[in-house]
């Protein structure tokens, strides 16, 4: 479909300049230019191409003035992504500290910022600093509420803090929330709030127990 699209456009352009021709040819017409007692005469077609000539020189320069800034931003780009495929693999191979710090310094690109933020406070949670993965997670914009919202829930989960989880899913709309989180409250709603806690000691025998 795009192949024909950018087929019809070529023809569309190529007609366009075949009908323009015809009529330049018909009536070539006059441009004048002065400027500071210089005075330029030509056709309307020699005109239109010096037209095409300054723009595309003002657009050369234009590119040109604006290099250095591309570079830089693709370097950046390029070391955001390096620290966050790294920081995803040290958080792989357990290294959480190492993991976080390195996710925390490529949230900084806007475009790794969703990822980074919920992949550091998981290695924040795992290596038992809850504060600095709930603001790993707080410091995500507000365009990012659900994916917010979905991490402090998976962290609430792994706690067994059940009530915490549905306070962080409890904000969002449930119109426009994504289809996890429906499926994560439809969980915590058949969860029993007395469920008993995984890091809760074994209840200690009875002691009639042994003389049964």
């Amino acid at each position: 479909m795009t192949l024909f699209r950018n087929l019809l456009l070529w023809l569309l352009f190529a007609l366009s300049g075949a009908l323009l021709a015809q009529a330049l040819i018909q009536d070539p017409g006059f441009v004048l230019v002065r400027y500071l007692g210089t005075e330029i005469e030509t056709t309307l077609a020699g005109g239109l191409l010096m037209l095409c000539l300054a723009l595309g020189a003002l657009w050369g320069l234009w590119k040109l003035a604006t290099l250095p800034f591309r570079l830089w931003r693709s370097r950046r780009e390029r070391a955001a992504r390096a620290r966050l495929a790294d920081g995803l693999d040290a958080l792989h191979r357990g290294e959480h500290a190492k993991a976080e710090s390195l996710l925390d310094v490529a949230a900084q690109d806007p475009q790794f910022a969703v990822v980074a933020r919920v992949a550091a406070a998981r290695a924040a949670h795992a290596r038992g600093d809850l504060a600095a993965a709930v603001a790993h997670l707080q410091a995500l914009p507000e365009r990012h509420a659900a994916s917010r919202a979905l991490a402090l829930a998976d962290l609430a989960l792994t706690d067994g803090r059940l009530d915490d989880a549905r306070d962080a899913l409890a904000s969002l709309d449930a119109q426009n929330a994504p289809p996890r989180v429906a499926t994560l409250r439809a969980m915590l709603d058949g969860t029993p709030d007395d469920m008993p806690d995984n890091d809760a000691p074994p209840a200690e025998p009875s002691p009639l127990a042994g003389d049964r």
